[in-house]
């Protein structure tokens, strides 16, 4: 594995083949990502991995609670300064997708999508125990060590030619997430993500997001 062309070429993928991931293949990634970094080694995450049928059960109730509108546990919405990021990403998305703004029956199925683990044929949930979040830094170093994992698994699908996206939507439902995977109520479910092989022809996996000019979020002093 080339790191630096790894890093560069990953991207969020949103359309998969209709193929399963040995379970084997799975096992070596989760397995490989452990070596994630964590404050103090303290290795923070629980991994849960679903497929077949409980995957399709938590589609089809996530589906359903959206319809419905029940409220959701996501995060709360964006500063107004960094909604612009968001904003191109979406834009570009529905560009590739052919989603007119004014069609709103294409603009429902496509936030569909993202509660379905977008049609991927695994899921990964990421959590930790509730009582790293009550407070002070271990919350943040907790959520810090997800956060290293997730891009590890990502990078890491890489090399067996699967595909990701790290998503919230997923795991928003999270009486759903718990319902089907055994999660007991004492862990705080964090993150979601997709894996899969990508479907070269989806036109979504077309799209590499930008980021902001380097020296807007870089400082590089005493040099």
């Amino acid at each position: 594995m080339d790191i630096i062309k790894t890093i560069k070429e990953r991207k969020s993928i949103r359309g998969y083949l209709p193929k399963p991931v040995p379970v084997e293949i799975v096992r070596e990634i989760l397995d490989i990502s452990r070596r994630a970094p964590s404050a103090l080694n303290t290795q923070p995450w629980e991994i849960t991995a679903v497929a077949g049928e409980a995957l399709e059960k938590i589609r089809q109730e996530n589906v359903k609670l959206l319809g419905a509108q029940a409220p959701a546990e996501e995060h709360s919405d964006y500063p107004a300064f960094y909604k612009p990021r968001s904003r191109e990403l979406g834009i570009e998305l529905f560009r590739l997708m052919r989603i007119q703004r004014e069609d709103q029956e294409a603009r429902t199925q496509w936030v569909q999508r993202g509660f379905r683990f977008f049609d991927a044929p695994v899921g990964i949930v990421i959590s930790v125990d509730k009582s790293l979040l009550e407070g002070g830094a271990w919350a943040t170093w907790a959520i810090y060590d997800c956060g290293a994992l997730a891009q590890t698994i990502c990078l890491v699908a890489m090399e067996y030619g699967l595909g990701t996206c790290i998503e919230a939507a997923a795991v928003a439902y999270r009486d759903v997430i718990r319902k089907h995977t055994g999660i007991s109520k004492d862990k705080e479910v964090v993150i979601g993500i997709s894996l899969g092989y990508p479907d070269p022809n989806f036109p979504a996996n077309a799209n590499y997001s930008k980021r902001v000019p380097f020296d807007e979020v870089v400082s590089l002093r005493g040099f």
